[in-house]
């Protein structure tokens, strides 16, 4: 028999997403521009440490915020994936009503001044900028703070924990480099320091850092989907790690192009 335990905003977090319905009639092709990202690339130190320290800091709502079924036979549920994805579009719609209903209420019930969104819905960083990321964590009054890009799983070149390993074996820099080339150039030209790049199955989050004189980037490990939260660091989840993210950046959101050195290459075109 089914039971239903509720959750408050600290156990929201901490949850895993659902697996993905993926349609056997789906996209075969990637979807990365023809843009590397031409600067200093290292690991995000401590990454899941600071999450953790961040989540274990907070004086948390007590307050019920969603339920849900546990027990046998839920498949049918509305817990569980009932939309069949097929393409990125599908990906992004599955990220936002999973992770953006979480995370908004997650936020408001901490008073904190965010909510996940189109970044058509944000303030564009200057007048006439068309370019439109896939998602970004905004405030309420439309300020554009941490830009995401979403691809889909399936396809070899977006599997990001791959590329990473490659990074740092030694093996090749540049499936990595091109990778991280679009939503790099998003950053420059929003001038934001945080982004995230997103395959619901996987993610990593990105900062500006400088390497001395030079304009660093700085990359998480991979997040999964599946993985549950914790207050020790030994795993974190998506929505753990995007809240930490997200106060990092309303806090200092800045893209710094007055430090390091002139005429810095940032990203070339492939």
């Amino acid at each position: 028999m089914a039971t239903s335990v509720a959750y408050s905003a600290a156990t929201l977090l901490l949850e895993p997403l659902p697996d993905l319905d993926i349609s056997s009639r789906r996209t075969t092709r990637h979807a990365l521009h023809q843009i590397h990202f031409a600067g200093a690339l290292q690991p995000w130190a401590n990454f899941e440490a600071d999450v953790v320290n961040t989540y274990n800091g907070r004086a948390w709502s007590p307050r019920a915020l969603a339920s849900s079924l546990t027990g046998n036979s839920l498949t049918d549920s509305v817990h569980e994936e009932q939309v069949f994805v097929s393409d990125e579009r599908g990906i992004q719609g599955r990220l936002e009503g999973r992770v953006g209903t979480v995370l908004g209420a997650v936020l408001r019930a901490q008073n904190q001044d965010l909510k996940l969104g189109s970044f058509k819905g944000a303030q564009p960083p200057y007048q006439g900028y068309l370019k439109t990321p896939d998602f970004v964590l905004m405030t309420l009054a439309h300020v554009d703070k941490v830009p995401g890009e979403a691809k889909v799983p399936w396809i070899a070149e977006h599997c990001l924990d791959n590329l990473v390993d490659e990074f740092e074996n030694g093996d090749t820099e540049q499936t990595l480099r091109h990778a991280l080339g679009q939503i790099a150039r998003y950053m420059l030209e929003t001038r934001l320091k945080y982004v995230f790049l997103n395959t619901y199955e996987q993610t990593i989050f990105l900062r500006k850092a400088d390497v001395g004189r030079v304009w660093g980037l700085e990359y998480s490990p991979v997040i999964y989907h599946h993985d549950r939260g914790s207050t020790s660091g030994r795993t974190v989840s998506f929505c753990q790690s995007l809240y930490h993210v997200g106060l990092l950046a309303l806090a200092d959101l800045a893209f710094n192009t007055d430090t390091g050195m002139w005429n810095q290459v940032w990203t070339r075109n492939a």
